[in-house]
């Protein structure tokens, strides 16, 4: 059975204890963290200073929520080593961030092919600072590598993580990045399924002349839920389904108070309507 999450993406400008309030109130199991309070610098807010962070924890852990994941914006496509290696160590700061919280992963990016630069080269910058992130990781939290920018298909985040080869690397699948890209949900989820650890979730519809596809509530765009869900069940997943409502990114869309319980009431009937197809179906 799948569990269900929303990023705080949705909900740049809450505080972590409308966050929390909401999440058990709508019935989710848990959060995935990216904005609070307005900024995608988890690292500066104070409820995540060593003094705070066990309370905050505890804010979660007494609506029993979890902490799914917590997302960073690091990426690993310079082609300055220091740059990577500046990455890599904000991405290890995040990590005893997610330990403490009791979160299983940091999110990355691969992300862009930089000018002068070819697909291979740039794949191996990723795989090298995946390697040492992991390599360097003492808190049993894994570094989740997201379907994204150049490497959206599936087939491409897939052959970076496979590269890397440690079992601290896994994939990130952003059904919306992959269908934009080109893949098909069912192609895509067979192809994530060894390292498939996470998904993202959102409706989106294309827009002329950009590569990034709108967020739209449930059912007015081109990624189907249904048959994500479908595809879900095929692989016996039973991670986190979590939410990712770029409201940060986008401001007029939607507000949380709408797309939250959208999400949701969403996916329950997609499974109430699928639990009632296998009973007449036996």
């Amino acid at each position: 059975m799948i569990k269900l999450a929303f990023s705080t993406l949705g909900c740049p400008n809450w505080q972590l204890t409308q966050i929390v309030e909401n999440a058990e109130r709508l019935g989710y199991d848990g959060v995935e963290l990216r904005a609070v309070g307005g900024t995608l610098d988890l690292l500066s807010r104070p409820e995540f200073t060593s003094r705070n962070v066990r309370a905050s924890r505890e804010q979660f852990a007494d609506r029993n929520l979890e902490v799914c994941c917590v997302d960073t914006s690091c990426n690993f496509h310079s082609t300055d080593r220091k740059e990577r290696s500046s990455q890599v160590d904000l991405a290890l700061k995040y990590a005893e961030l997610a330990a403490e919280l009791g979160a299983p992963f940091i999110r990355v990016f691969p992300d862009k092919i930089q000018v002068g630069v070819t697909r291979e080269e740039t794949r191996d910058y990723i795989v090298q600072s995946l390697i040492e992130i992991a390599q360097r990781l003492s808190n049993g939290v894994a570094v989740a590598l997201e379907t994204h920018g150049d490497f959206a298909k599936t087939e491409s985040a897939r052959e970076v993580v496979n590269l890397a080869n440690h079992p601290q690397v896994r994939l990130i699948w952003d059904v919306a990045n992959s269908v934009a890209a080109g893949d098909s949900i069912e192609q895509a989820s067979q192809t994530v399924q060894p390292f498939l650890s996470h998904i993202h979730l959102r409706d989106a519809q294309p827009v002329s002349d950009s590569e990034h596809w709108l967020p739209v509530l449930a059912g007015n765009g081109n990624v189907s839920f249904e048959e994500t869900l479908q595809a879900i069940a095929k692989l016996n997943y039973t991670g986190y389904v979590s939410f990712e409502w770029e409201k940060y990114w986008h401001p007029e869309i939607e507000d949380p108070e709408v797309a939250l319980p959208n999400f949701i009431n969403a996916i329950r009937k997609l499974q109430s309507n699928a639990t009632k197809r296998s009973g007449a179906g036996e």
